[in-house]
């Protein structure tokens, strides 16, 4: 009984609301109007930069701006926990054998959205709530709050602490997270209409 509720308090939702737990694919919609999904990007690369090197320009955004963004990251990470047994954002198309109708899909979308993932291959763009699986295959929730929690301190430093987390540890979380917020961008950009 015990291990159960250890786990369970483990990977708990600390961020969201009622209202956002209820309705997670609200956060979602919440965290693109915040902004699109390039400057996302860009400070997901910042953070990156802070944590995993030593670099001149750190530190020169401003502390509520990283604190903000930590924020909005986290409740996305909450999000897409409670999502990952959802298959949102789907497209029907077999990747594997209609190949040539995937890849014209995926044009004829991308010409129509702003924005359009460059990280994801054909299969989870067409799928993108597996990247979300994915995701916490790598980390469970509450490795992804305590490693975002190390990158905001590193942000905020005003040294650079180089025994926080290794250079390939940043980088693994990095780039889960980066597929992470394309995926969550076709989702959100698929449901926008049924929201």
């Amino acid at each position: 009984m015990e291990k159960h509720v250890k786990k369970l308090s483990k990977n708990r939702i600390v961020y969201l609301h009622n209202d956002e737990i209820a309705d997670p694919i609200k956060v979602v919609h919440d965290f693109f109007s915040a902004s699109w999904l390039p400057d996302h990007l860009k400070m997901l690369k910042q953070w990156r930069n802070d944590a995993a090197f030593e670099s001149d320009g750190s530190n020169s955004r401003s502390p509520s701006f990283t604190l903000y963004g930590h924020e909005l990251t986290i409740k996305l990470v909450e999000a897409a926990w409670l999502l990952k047994a959802e298959k949102l954002g789907r497209i029907d198309i077999d990747d594997e054998e209609e190949i040539n109708i995937a890849k014209w899909h995926i044009k004829t979308e991308g010409e129509k959205l702003r924005d359009y993932p460059e990280h994801l291959n054909v299969r989870e763009i067409l799928k993108p709530s597996s990247v979300i699986k994915e995701t916490f295959r790598i980390h469970k929730l509450d490795g992804y709050r305590k490693i975002l929690n190390i990158w905001l301190y590193d942000a905020l430093s005003t040294s650079f602490m180089e025994e926080s987390l290794s250079k390939a540890e940043v980088i693994i979380v990095y780039e889960q997270l980066v597929k992470l917020f394309e995926a969550m961008w076709l989702i959100a950009e698929r449901t926008k209409d049924r929201g």
